[in-house]
């Protein structure tokens, strides 16, 4: 074969490579703009989602798995593509990460709520430190007699700042609440369920020590009474810090959905299919 037919058979092999790759990619990149939309659309609501989770955590009024439940099952967003396939569009090291967050950050909420019990019966312990005239109360049945404190009310105090008693997890948001039973003369009630399982209302002028010690006091019993009290109280830092380096990759995927690099290799992927 002479070199210039050599030259001619090359020239038309490159130009028809060429060609098939460029009708791929077209074909390639054709295909990933019609998935952009639901894609971006994925991402959006897994952004969305762990927000919410993150700003609960802050907020001390974490998310449950109640409320996720739908019908006999409980499905966060995660688990529930998960269950319906959808989180095979998601990239994989998103997806593995996200569906392992998500579950951690809901069961170390269902411990918080699981020791909401102790931290009450501590809160009630010892009732020295509580003025005479306090009583419990009998809103709604319980085998716990000493389900519902209310302090006596000596400065007939009409309002109130209702809490959780998740709020008890971090010392420094107790003590501003705590505070407010001096500096603006308002009753503190935390309470759990609806209806209400458990519920300790405290009132200005009704403590026998200082709101100072009364805080130290409570949590000294907190950590030397309730098994795991401190490791729950760190855990919910470094959570959100779990959550931060995950909404950064989530963020980058609602901007693109499908990255330049991901086309070309899927589209050679294609080829040798």
């Amino acid at each position: 074969m002479s070199q210039t037919m050599q030259t001619v058979l090359l020239s038309l092999a490159t130009s028809l490579f060429v060609s098939m790759v460029t009708f791929i990619l077209g074909l390639k990149s054709g295909k990933n703009q019609a998935d952009r939309a639901k894609l971006q659309e994925l991402y959006k609501n897994i952004h969305r989602h762990f927000s919410e989770l993150k700003e609960a955590l802050a907020d001390d009024c974490p998310k449950l798995w109640e409320h996720y439940k739908k019908n006999d099952e409980y499905l966060p967003l995660i688990k529930e593509l998960e269950s319906t396939g959808d989180i095979l569009f998601i990239k994989k090291k998103i997806a593995k990460s996200s569906l392992d967050l998500e579950k951690r950050i809901l069961i170390y909420s269902w411990n918080l709520k699981r020791h909401i019990p102790d931290l009450h019966n501590e809160l009630v312990s010892n009732l020295d430190v509580y003025r005479d005239g306090y009583s419990f109360k009998t809103y709604n049945r319980s085998e716990d007699e000493k389900a519902h404190f209310e302090s006596v009310n000596p400065t007939n105090c009409r309002t109130f700042s209702p809490r959780g008693y998740f709020i008890l997890y971090n010392k420094e948001a107790t003590k501003a609440l705590l505070q407010k039973i001096d500096t603006s003369s308002c009753a503190v009630e935390f309470s759990l369920g609806n209806p209400m399982k458990y519920t300790f209302k405290i009132y200005p002028d009704s403590l026998n020590v200082s709101v100072e010690e009364y805080i130290e006091y409570i949590y000294e019993r907190f950590n030397n009474n309730i098994e795991e009290f401190n490791s729950l109280c760190g855990e919910k830092d470094r959570l959100i810090e779990e959550i931060d380096k995950l909404l950064k990759k989530v963020e980058k995927r609602v901007r693109e959905p499908i990255g330049f690099w991901e086309t070309i290799i899927g589209a050679f992927g294609d080829m040798f299919r």
